[in-house]
């Protein structure tokens, strides 16, 4: 047993400073590859044929993002992930991109040549994001329908620069009625800094159509700037810029439950200022400052890590919560908003009900003084109960493991029991609580992880080490020696790629993973150290 102490103590002492590392770099401005969202094969193509397209200024980002590609070939095509599996619309994507990479006349004619069948790719990578979001009808993502605000409005903020892009990608005759509008659209909803959305499939798009288009000139450039500017020094790009706003809250939220070294205390306090700093206006965040769209999910965790360090901005962003509550208790991840970022007020409609947004509220809203018994949390708490399945587990929405969400309800059920009184609390809820543990319990593999990653492994282990005495033996001791086996020589953990960004575009975000890992090695080292 104490070599098993000893190994964990070792692996915190790695995990927290790979974390710290990222943390620092997050506010000095920048973070590198160790630490940042993963390359995305698609996104990778989109970007370096935008570079290809965009002029001579770009070939070496084009040529860098190339040299990824044919270095990441799986053997049966590309995937959508580094080392995954092959995928038969990625595989089509980087095979386009590659044929229209030749040089001379090839390259000047791929564009109006293979448009329309890049933005059919395109489309079908996006097509039901994810469940529960209505979208666009086929026939309503083609010129001209897509620009009414009837079919717009379907769609999220940040999905709507992608899915115009492909529509005008798709024409056939630049003379067709909306196609000119389609441009202007595109041209009055770039960003500042070149980009679309800060995010690399919507400006790779974005900048692809006005191309097509014919429109040229600085906006052009700085797009082709700004992808550069987000080219991992391998030669890939991720789907989107970071999460910065979600890996400095979540840092905080997981530090602050344990014992911290003086240069932790002190990182955590600057995180905390620069978490207020990046606020929006209405109290709301998006996932990177100070341009991306407000997100609920984001405002949550910053919520999370802001509450013990700064109440203004606490009570902002808890109001702004409570007011995009869904009326049937739930949250939605992307809300629509007046302005520009950071200027803004978030509105509704909010797209996309999700249970996993829905947990991080209330865990939030939970934490704000006198929340544990208010309106918003009882609703909260009655909505996320109904989305458990008969068999136990609640799915989630922004991962692809009922495990992510499962494990986090649990731990969010106990931290509200251990809030309010228990006479209180009825036995509906005690039996949603049971089939909780009940599906993490049987669902442990065989060599002690759950799902097929650290990240669910870890959600797992911090919820049941809450119940400890009511586990198998070795239940906790087999899972953190999983855990133990992924660790990088850096500190970091093997990824896991389950992330969602969109179908067919998955993620990992390593901050996030470490963190993860870190609640259950550090609530484990808790029992083992009182002898549980």
């Amino acid at each position: 047993m104490e070599s098993v102490n000893g190994e964990i103590k070792d692996s915190l002492v790695k995990a927290r400073s790979y974390v710290l590392e990222g943390g620092e770099q997050i506010l000095r401005g920048g973070l590198d590859e160790a630490h940042r969202l993963s390359i995305s094969p698609g996104a990778t193509a989109l970007a370096a044929l935008t570079q290809l397209l965009l002029g001579n200024q770009f070939k070496k980002s084009h040529q860098a993002g190339l040299a990824w590609l044919r270095q990441n070939r799986c053997p049966q095509g590309w995937s959508k992930v580094p080392n995954g599996e092959s995928d038969p619309e990625i595989t089509r994507l980087v095979q386009k991109v590659l044929l229209g990479s030749y040089s001379g006349k090839m390259a000047k004619y791929f564009l109006p040549g293979q448009a329309n069948e890049l933005a059919n790719i395109v489309l079908a990578l996006g097509q039901q994001v994810v469940a529960g979001m209505e979208g666009p009808q086929p026939q309503e993502t083609k010129l001209p329908y897509i620009l009414s605000d009837h079919v717009l409005n379907k769609l999220p903020p940040y999905g709507r620069p992608v899915v115009i892009a492909a529509s005008l990608l798709a024409v056939k005759n630049l003379d067709q009625f909306g196609a000119s509008q389609a441009a202007a659209y595109l041209c009055d909803h770039q960003l500042e800094d070149g980009s679309w959305c800060e995010d690399v499939v919507a400006t790779s798009l974005s900048a692809l159509a006005l191309v097509r288009a014919r429109v040229s000139g600085e906006q052009i450039i700085k797009a082709g700037k700004w992808l550069q500017s987000k080219q991992y020094p391998r030669g890939g790009w991720p789907a989107f810029d970071q999460l910065q706003i979600w890996s400095t809250g979540l840092t905080i939220y997981t530090f602050v439950e344990f014992s911290q070294s003086p240069e932790e205390r002190d990182f955590l306090n600057r995180a905390a200022k620069w978490l207020a700093d990046a606020q929006y206006s209405d109290g709301s965040y998006g996932s990177t400052p100070p341009f991306t769209q407000p997100d609920l999910d984001d405002t949550a965790v910053a919520l999370l890590g802001l509450q013990l360090f700064n109440r203004v901005s606490s009570d902002q962003a808890a109001e702004t919560l409570r007011r995009l509550q869904n009326k049937d208790g739930s949250w939605s991840t992307f809300p629509n908003y007046d302005g520009v970022p950071p200027a803004l007020n978030c509105m509704f409609p909010v797209y996309i009900r999700s249970t996993d947004v829905t947990i991080h509220a209330l865990d939030a809203l939970i934490g704000m003084p006198g929340n544990n018994g208010s309106l918003a949390v009882s609703l909260g708490l009655r909505w996320l109960l109904s989305q458990q399945l008969p068999s136990g587990e609640i799915p989630a929405v922004w991962y692809e493991s009922p495990v992510y969400a499962t494990a986090q309800a649990l731990e969010l059920l106990n931290k509200w029991v251990n809030q309010v009184n228990p006479r209180g609390i009825s036995q509906y809820f005690y039996n949603v609580q049971n089939k909780l543990f009940q599906y993490l319990v049987s669902s442990q593999n065989t060599d002690g992880s759950w799902g097929a990653s650290v990240i669910e492994t870890s959600l797992a282990l911090s919820a049941l080490s809450l119940h400890y005495h009511r586990l198998p033996p070795a239940t906790l001791a087999k899972g953190v020696s999983y855990i133990l086996s992924r660790q990088a020589a850096n500190g970091s953990f093997q990824p896991s790629y389950q992330g969602v960004y969109a179908k067919g575009w998955n993620y990992e975000e390593p901050l996030t993973t470490a963190l993860t890992a870190i609640k259950a090695m550090e609530r484990y080292n808790l029992l083992t150290d009182k002898g549980q």
